[in-house]
């Protein structure tokens, strides 16, 4: 019969290659030098104009690439979020926005750190500017939708195993 293991005592792998010393060293000294928005898209489908009660909004953002500079003392992301309003399968809306985080690090900092500081807390400093962004743009367009969301961090959130790995370790814990 095989063994049970607790979820508690299970310990998921350091993520991103770095350990937690090594961040906070980082995010002990980090310092945000700008936030650039560097583009943007907003379009409404003036067929589902007058539909908007209708609208079911999904939102998303992603970390679209992390760049560390040791002979310049900084590292860059560049972050992309979205929010889309839909009628049934029809996009009624959809608004997105690319923004540049730069941060001052050590130069002597390992780029694993660097990087995994700049991922994590850069989603969440350039995010206020998105929700403004949207807010803005909702207004010029004469719609008005909910405050989107916060953000939660998923930095120390193991991935979720998949379907058939659930199924197989299923079988383990009967078998």
């Amino acid at each position: 019969m095989g063994e049970i293991v607790k979820k508690s005592d299970v310990k998921p792998p350091a993520q991103g290659g770095f350990k937690g010393a090594e961040y906070n060293a980082v995010a002990t000294v980090a310092r945000l030098e700008k936030i650039c928005l560097v583009g943007s898209r907003f379009d409404v489908n003036p067929d589902l104009f007058g539909q908007q009660s209708e609208w079911k909004l999904s939102y998303g953002r992603k970390v679209k690439s992390c760049q560390f500079a040791p002979d310049s003392d900084c590292v860059m992301g560049v972050f992309e979020y979205h929010v889309t309003a839909r009628v049934g399968r029809a996009r009624a809306m959809q608004c997105t926005a690319e923004y540049i985080v730069l941060y001052e690090v050590p130069g002597d900092a390992p780029e694993a750190a660097a990087q995994g500081f700049c991922k994590n807390v850069g989603a969440f400093a350039a995010y206020p500017y998105f929700r403004g962004l949207v807010a803005h743009l909702f207004a010029e367009a004469g719609l008005s939708i909910p405050p989107l969301p916060a953000i939660a961090s998923t930095a120390h959130i193991p991935p979720k195993p998949k379907a058939k790995e659930l199924r197989d370790d299923t079988k383990s814990i009967e078998g």
